[in-house]
């Protein structure tokens, strides 16, 4: 009998239909700007396209080059001609897919078309863009039609990546030496993905189909696809790379294309989750006591603009004189929370908080990401009655 229970929780464990789902993807979208790139800017740019919230980097078939987040036409570092490595340039490798960056590093998916015999990763340096020496050749027998891309999973300590054609199969490789680890099956085939990135734990893809040039998303724990939007761009329009840029000023999805026989047009279009480009509000924060004892539930009042994620922390007051609070202290006691629309009412415990002034800071994030403007909430201390 004991032999059965282990042999079904194993079974249970090992079940592909039991992978535990990643959050729902974001699927309301919205363009808000678009920016284009003539001649040799085209082209230095027509592949893909990575963020590391202060750069971005472009790919094209040969090269590399990297920018500023707010300057794309601004090269800060030129690698447009020389990016592959000699050896293998003088093999046969000449495309450069769609990149990823993380911790310092740009992950370079290259192919040796017509052949697709050696499918590498190469690893460069994102200050300076030379190679950092490390490479890592994919198994031929996964990715048969080459390496069209790769997005890096930081926090899951994986890497991803697809084949052109078959494309019922996501690839799953260890992040620090590039082994095949796992093969997650597709709800659905998803063919023609130009390029992926990760974000807030599904991956995120661009398509070249047809007219629609889709975005979509699949989930990498269990391999649901969801079709989140088209962007209709026409059939002359071939769909490229994508990334996310993430700052205090919200989260853009960037995505990168080209018009067939344009002779080095390229575009980059960006999208706000819902469109929004307003920092969240908070107003007329305040506890409803200003002095309670120690032990007394505190009671914070304070009215926001949207639904937000604030997150607090607690300073204490130590400065002298008359101004005790025009110097503090920051705790580690923090914590995040909820915020609705409107008015808010929210209690914090004071059990940890000992005699004397203090000051509770709540900055708040929005649904697209935007920081808003922290706020302060004053109360004293006072001693527990005897």
């Amino acid at each position: 009998m004991k032999r059965l229970v282990a042999a079904t929780l194993l079974m249970l464990v090992a079940s592909p239909s039991l992978a535990s789902a990643s959050s729902p993807p974001v699927s309301d979208w919205v363009q808000t700007d678009r920016v284009e790139f003539h001649g040799t800017d085209g082209f230095f740019r027509s592949q893909g396209v990575a963020s590391d919230g202060s750069s971005l980097f472009f790919s094209w078939n040969l090269g590399l080059i990297r920018t500023p987040v707010d300057e794309p036409s601004n090269v800060l570092v030129d690698k447009s001609t020389s990016a592959i490595p000699d050896d293998l340039d003088e093999s046969g490798h000449n495309h450069i897919g769609d990149i990823d960056v993380a911790g310092g590093v740009l992950y370079a998916p290259i192919e040796d078309g017509p052949a697709y015999a050696e499918p590498w990763v190469v690893l460069y340096d994102t200050d300076t863009l030379e190679p950092t020496g490390a490479r890592y050749l994919l198994p031929v027998s996964v990715q048969r039609d080459g390496v069209p891309w790769i997005a890096v999973d930081q926090p899951r300590g994986v890497a991803y990546s697809m084949e052109w054609n078959d494309t019922g199969k996501l690839f799953v490789y260890r992040l620090s030496d590039f082994e095949l680890i796992d093969t997650v099956n597709l709800s659905e085939p998803v063919s023609r993905i130009q390029g992926a990135k990760i974000f807030r734990g599904n991956l995120y893809a661009s398509r070249d189909n047809g007219s629609e040039k889709s975005i979509v998303s699949i989930d990498p724990e269990t391999g649901q696809v969801t079709r989140l939007f088209d962007r209709d761009l026409g059939d002359d329009y071939e769909a490229e790379g994508i990334a996310f840029i993430r700052r205090r000023t919200g989260t853009e999805m960037v995505a990168t294309g080209i018009r067939e026989g344009s002779s080095g047009y390229t575009e980059m279009r960006t999208y706000r989750i819902g469109g929004d480009v307003t920092a969240p509000v908070l107003r007329g924060v305040h506890f409803k006591s200003k002095r309670t004892r120690r032990g007394s539930k505190l009671t914070l009042l304070l009215t926001a603009s949207e639904p937000v994620t604030a997150a607090t922390r607690w300073f204490r007051c130590v400065g002298r004189g008359k101004k005790p609070c025009s110097k503090t202290k920051a705790t580690r006691m923090s914590r995040t929370v909820q915020l609705g629309d409107g008015a808010n009412r929210r209690s914090f415990p004071s059990s940890r908080l000992s005699p004397g002034l203090w000051k509770l800071k709540l900055t708040p994030t929005d649904r697209a990401d935007i920081v808003g403007r922290a706020r302060l909430a004053g109360v004293k201390i006072l001693k527990p009655r005897r």
